[in-house]
């Protein structure tokens, strides 16, 4: 056998370990408490050792925000990357949908990990720390539309706005709601958003 086809074993063997333990550990936040579960009890519901849930997730809040993943990479690289001609605003939007099937596949975990953030301060503090992260992310990227410096005002605020949007749209999917909105009637009130915000960036823009 040659040598690729070990190492993609090796790695799938890798992904599949830490979506178990990640999995398990937020089923036992959300039964037990984030803080009244131990990393000894995820290892041994997950049938791995304690050294190897740390080696996977080194800080305790990365097993809650583990679900994350690379997608903070993926929004960089998308907004980066972006042909000319298309602003910000457009490569979010591109990003969301490619990022999508991701969040589908995984509502139920999403749901779990929504409840056992709002049930600790610490790991609220943390999520705004990672929103602020994103923010950064697409200030940079408006800041290039805008000829400015991401430190201005205006991108800024622009980057505030979109932010401003994601928590609308994922407020409709806290587990309390009854009905939720279907994926088709959530972008257009996303597009709508996203309008506004290009629309003002577009008149800031000419304003200069």
């Amino acid at each position: 056998m040659s040598v690729e086809p070990q190492e993609g074993l090796r790695e799938r063997k890798k992904q599949k370990t830490r979506e178990t333990i990640g999995r398990v550990a937020l089923r036992l936040f959300t039964e037990q408490g984030y803080a009244q579960t131990t990393i000894a009890q995820i290892a041994e519901a997950a049938d791995v050792s304690p050294r190897t849930v740390s080696t996977y997730f080194p800080a305790k809040e990365e097993l809650v925000f583990g679900l994350n993943g690379n997608m903070k990479d993926r929004l960089a690289e998308a907004i980066h990357s972006r042909p000319a001609g298309q602003n910000t605003m457009e490569a979010l939007r591109g990003w969301i949908l490619a990022e999508r099937p991701v969040w589908e596949e995984q509502e139920d975990l999403m749901a779990c990990q929504r409840l056992v953030i709002e049930g600790d301060e610490g790991l609220i503090a943390h999520e705004r720390a990672l929103v602020r992260s994103f923010e950064e992310i697409l200030v940079a990227g408006l800041a290039v539309d805008l000829d400015q410096d991401p430190e201005d005002l205006e991108p800024r605020m622009a980057g505030a706005a979109a932010v401003a949007v994601f928590d609308m749209l994922s407020d409709e999917k806290r587990p309390e709601k009854v009905e939720l909105r279907a994926v088709e009637e959530q972008m257009k009130i996303f597009d709508r958003a996203l309008a506004f915000i290009t629309a003002g960036v577009e008149a800031l823009r000419e304003s200069r």
